[in-house]
């Protein structure tokens, strides 16, 4: 039993060990960012023993504050000469002095350093406050204290240059004598304990003890901060990072050359003011001194790393490598410095998580730097990075692929819309298909019957009423392209396109893409003279790019855009025809990467212009057909305007595109009575505007089919970027196709009809609103579109031959009603007209009605 007892004791030791190494392990990555903050031995350094007395012993009252101060003054003396010949007993006992909680430093007291002007060393609490000017007032209550006399104090202000200069020179004689004493300001809280010694480089050094002391005790001053091109808050890129940190190391060198011998000191002040020139959110500098071998200053993390030896002892979290020799060896690379990657702090994350990306940039800066009537060249290694999460750089980033991506997609788009239009008015060079039009006044075709027909009805109190006569009439363009009649619609075509490009370019140094753009279009046209074409695409067009920015950050661009574009073709001669179309296009455009989207309304505008002349036709070069040839010269001009939104800038971008090609093109017709034709093109382009311009060689394969009989033919085509100038690619597909049955109403027919007011007869109206349930109303839906799709094929009766046409209806009104039918209609002539129909209707209000109808008319 007693083993047993043993053995569960043993297990549960094990289970809470266990538990706390789980524990450990789940906190390791921001915990190993502070560990690595420890005071670790610089080479050849002996360990330095705890201090004969402590802070913990002020803390208690068995030591005053006098025997603390004192104590720190006297080892900060000996390790100060010995730091002649070896700097590292000085770094050891810099970082141990910081230590919260060891022997040097606990809550409000602890030590820092003061020259004989009043400027603060270094800071054992806040070293951030180091290289700043003691407020004037408290200075000279600590130099009373030290046994200065008050003429020297109130002279070391005095505006006449020579005074203070004599005044300071007896305040440094005074304190060579290493004084101490205490002070009290008269202000709660600033009071404590000075004592002075001669550093190795014999200069006083005033140490002082149990003073708090903060940001609120220091004096203001005016510093020259200099003028760089480029600041902490321009850096976004590795370009905009060189340029900065080259910047601070001249600064620096400037500084350091001066006279003055303070520089160091507001050299600090200036590199770490957050409203100054060189830091900005998480844009910071550091400089290292390669002579003391020494971290001089660290803008973002003073107390970490300011006054620390150049020993590496800070770890990527994420890679396990020293960070340290990475700045060395990038910063030595080359006269010019250079780049390196690794995870770190971010100063701006209060998670304190040092997994972070971070892209740096040092480079080696020498100094000649005036000592004791000669100069003494010291190389400074000073460095500067940005962080890949940074709000900053992320915009940036995403409006680099924005000029970068989207010229290549708005040429795409623009692209899939021109060489539709052209194809199309290609095809209708020698189209002539007669359809019709439609205007209903009241029940009647035209308006001089619907003013004989309504007569005195129309008149109202002796004034014409034109309100009357719409009330009961509508306006419908029925672009059915089996209908018949004559008129500005007697030609209607429909036809549809679609397209494929995929397109490639950039590079790794700037931005590297590949995507494709998809587009449909949906148009139709009439014959509007005899030499003129005219009409209307609609296109709707997606593109989806991906890419990778030099920082290795991948991302997705999507692009939407739906467009409108009216369009002419002017057959100018036999040999040369002419086209000309402009668009106006709405859509949205979305940055997608890992940290999330941003996304943005945009609108686009475009311009577009052909001429095609034929070169020759003959059928002697292949007995099977004709064969021609042509040059085709187009042009076109895109804008888009981005309305910008969160990371997305607004912004206007523009691209344009020049073709000029050759075309050979064999024509054949088949025995079944259609034509194929087949083509080969080959030419020059230039792109120019925004995004990845210039010229190169392109070329392209079509096929198309048409048959007269059916009114149908569609056309196929291949391309190739087969040069580019720039780092671009790019190939795709498209088809084509066009529907036009004729005037006999055989083959597929398709009917778009926008309706405003009543299209049907006042018998028509009110046979449906008997049928329905309904009242006669002249308010109904004002706005309607009516769509029908449909085929006609040969078919007799009583020996005569008619046509018979399923088809399918479909209506839509803007008040929410729709109209839902199925039927077939058969003809004869003009002497009998059947159809059955099957209904479902939705009204706007009301219950919904199903219903069967049979309909015909004879005439005789």
């Amino acid at each position: 039993m007693e083993d047993l007892n043993t053995k569960v004791q043993l297990s549960k030791i094990l289970i809470v060990g266990f538990l706390m190494l789980v524990g450990a392990f789940s906190i390791a990555r921001p915990a190993l960012a502070q560990a690595q903050d420890n005071c670790p031995l610089p080479p050849n350094t002996a360990d330095i023993p705890d201090p004969s007395v402590t802070v913990q012993q002020v803390e208690n009252g068995s030591a005053s504050l006098a025997d603390f101060t004192r104590v720190a003054r006297d080892e900060s003396k000996k390790v100060s000469l010995e730091g002649s010949t070896n700097r590292g007993p000085v770094f050891h006992l810099g970082c141990l002095v910081r230590q919260e909680g060891g022997p040097w430093r606990s809550g409000s007291i602890y030590t820092f350093k003061l020259t004989t002007a009043g400027r603060v060393v270094s800071h054992a609490k806040e070293m951030a406050l180091s290289g700043a000017l003691m407020d004037r007032g408290i200075f000279g209550q600590i130099l009373l204290a030290l046994g200065v006399p008050q003429t020297y104090v109130d002279n070391l202000g005095s505006p006449d240059a020579a005074i203070a200069a004599r005044a300071q020179e007896a305040v440094t004689n005074r304190l060579r004598q290493e004084p101490d004493g205490a002070f009290d300001a008269g202000t709660p809280g600033v009071s404590g304990h000075a004592a002075v010694y001669i550093s190795g480089f014999g200069a006083p050094i005033i140490m002082v003890g149990g003073f708090d002391m903060t940001s609120a005790h220091l004096a203001s001053e005016v510093l020259d901060y200099g003028d760089p091109a480029v600041t902490a808050a321009d850096v976004v890129d590795r370009e905009t990072l060189k340029a900065f940190v080259t910047e601070a190391g001249n600064y620096w060198v400037r500084l350091r050359e001066t006279s003055d011998p303070e520089a160091t000191s507001k050299g600090k002040i200036i590199f770490r003011d957050r409203n100054g020139p060189w830091r900005h959110g998480d844009v910071y500098l550091y400089v290292l001194d390669t002579r003391s071998n020494n971290i001089l200053i660290h803008a973002a993390f003073p107390d970490r790393f300011e006054i620390r030896p150049l020993v590496a002892t800070v770890r990527d979290v994420v890679t396990g490598e020293l960070i340290l020799p990475q700045v060395l060896e990038a910063a030595k690379s080359s006269p010019e410095g250079g780049f390196v990657r690794y995870f770190f702090d971010d100063p701006t994350d209060d998670t304190d998580n040092a997994d972070i990306p971070k892209v740096g940039y040092a480079r080696e800066f020498t100094a000649h730097v005036p000592r004791g009537g000669t100069t003494i060249p010291i190389k400074y290694i000073i460095g500067s990075g940005f962080y890949l999460s940074s709000s900053n750089v992320t915009a940036a980033r995403h409006n680099n692929v924005l000029k970068s991506v989207m010229p290549q997609v708005m040429r795409a788009m623009t692209a899939s819309t021109v060489d539709a239009v052209s194809s199309r008015v290609e095809q209708a060079i020698s189209d002539d298909s007669p359809k019709a039009k439609e205007l209903n006044f009241g029940g009647a075709s035209s308006l001089s019957d619907a003013l004989l027909a309504h007569g005195q009805s129309l008149v109202s109190g002796g004034t014409f009423d034109p309100g009357r006569l719409l009330a009961g009439s509508s306006f419908t363009l029925p672009l059915n392209a089996a209908g018949t009649g004559g008129g500005l619609f007697r030609n209607v075509t429909i036809w549809g396109s679609g397209d494929y490009r995929d397109f490639s370019g950039g590079n790794q140094r700037a931005l590297d893409y590949e995507g494709d753009v998809t587009s449909v279009n949906f148009g139709m046209d009439s014959q509007v003279g005899a030499n003129m074409l005219a009409g209307f695409s609609v296109s709707w067009a997606r593109a989806m790019v991906d890419y990778v920015d030099p920082e290795t950050v991948t991302g997705e661009l999507t692009n939407t855009l739906t467009s409108v574009n009216p369009y002419v073709g002017w057959q100018a001669s036999e040999s040369m025809n002419v086209w000309a179309t402009a668009g106006y296009g709405w859509g949205d455009v979305e940055i997608a990467e890992s940290t999330g989207k941003q996304e943005s309304d945009l609108t686009q505008q475009m311009v577009a212009a052909g001429v095609s002349g034929l070169l020759s036709s003959s059928g002697e070069v292949n007995q099977g057909g004709k064969t021609t040839v042509r040059i085709k010269a187009e042009m076109a001009y895109t804008w888009a305007d981005i309305d910008g939104e969160g990371t997305l800038e607004g912004m206007t971008l523009d691209a344009n595109r020049k073709r000029l090609m050759l075309e050979t093109a064999h024509e054949c017709a088949l025995d079944s009575g259609g034509i194929l034709t087949s083509s080969l093109e080959v030419g020059v382009r230039s792109d120019g505007g925004d995004g990845e311009d210039g010229e190169g060689f392109e070329a392209g394969a079509g096929l198309r089919f048409s048959d007269p009989s059916t009114g149908v033919s569609f056309e196929g085509r291949a391309r190739a970027l087969l040069g580019h100038d720039g780092d671009y690619d790019e190939w795709g597909f498209s088809g084509l196709v066009r529907i036009d049955p004729g005037a006999d109403g055989v083959g597929l027919a398709v009917s778009l009809q926008p309706q405003w007011g009543q299209a049907s007869s006042g018998v028509q109206r009110m046979w449906e609103a008997d049928a329905i349930g309904g009242t006669l109303s002249d308010n109904q839906s004002p706005l309607r579109m009516n769509a029908r799709i449909a085929y006609g094929m040969v078919a007799l009766w009583g020996g005569r031959q008619g046509v018979l046409t399923p088809y399918t209806d479909v209506s839509l009104s803007g008040e929410g009603s729709q109209r839902l039918s199925l039927g077939g209609q058969f003809n004869v002539g003009s002497s009998m007209q059947m159809s059955l129909e099957i209904l479902h209707d939705q009204p706007a209000y009301g219950d919904s009605y199903h219903g069967i109808m049979l309909r015909s008319n004879f005439n005789w």
